[in-house]
């Protein structure tokens, strides 16, 4: 079975107010940051195409860095379907360029899980190829989460997406093309939003780097 080019789309331009500080520039440990470690797992997983959607000039000059297609996001107050309105035209922009292959499906990635293995994002690969007409979900204890897989022939939906709306509300539209696959440890799938997240989130990371993360 020919293998499905997949494009991943990193979606980087929240305000964090909660936390009054960048969350994607927070340390984990002396070297690296929250952005460094999903930009490295991302650029490991060797996707057909990435683009990085932010509003922050330093996101983007560590993205352009690893080789990743940045895009300047203008529009970061409109809410998180601004970065995936502009990371499917990246991607799209890619294809017809000649840049990047035609792409069968986009994988969505918020940038500050910085938890993500390798493992659970070559599971979410693994079960696209096998499925290339479904909408790829891990399950965190049986709740939906990120990073999730589209089929390409989604991107009008997701371009159509308005405000704080996210990939989750374009996939109930064809619920029927759901697949949840389980993650595995739960842990994968926190996210970043407070102080008292990043404490957590930098101690076990402080804990899985003593054995790195597979």
């Amino acid at each position: 079975m020919k293998e499905k080019n997949i494009g991943a789309v990193v979606m980087a331009s929240g305000f964090s107010r909660r936390l009054g500080t960048n969350k994607l520039l927070l340390p984990l440990d002396e070297k690296t940051r929250v952005i460094d470690i999903v930009l490295d797992r991302i650029k490991e997983m060797n996707y057909t195409a990435v683009a990085v959607v932010s509003q922050y000039e330093e996101v983007l000059e560590l993205a352009a860095r690893r080789g990743f297609t940045t895009v300047a996001n203008a529009q970061a107050l409109e809410g998180k379907s601004s970065s995936i309105r502009l990371g499917v035209a990246a991607l799209e922009a890619m294809v017809d360029s000649g840049e990047s292959p035609p792409l069968d499906g986009m994988i969505f990635f918020t940038g500050d899980q910085a938890l993500l293995t390798k493992e659970l994002l070559a599971a979410l690969k693994a079960a696209f190829q096998e499925q290339p007409d479904k909408i790829v979900f891990p399950a965190y204890d049986g709740k939906p989460g990120s990073p999730a897989i589209f089929p390409m022939d989604m991107a009008g939906q997701l371009k159509e997406l308005q405000g704080e709306e996210g990939g989750m509300r374009a996939a109930f539209e064809q619920k029927e093309r759901i697949h949840y696959l389980p993650a595995g440890a739960a842990w994968q799938g926190w996210d970043l939003d407070t102080l008292e997240d990043w404490e957590k989130i930098k101690l076990f990371y402080c804990n899985l780097s003593r054995e790195p993360l597979k």
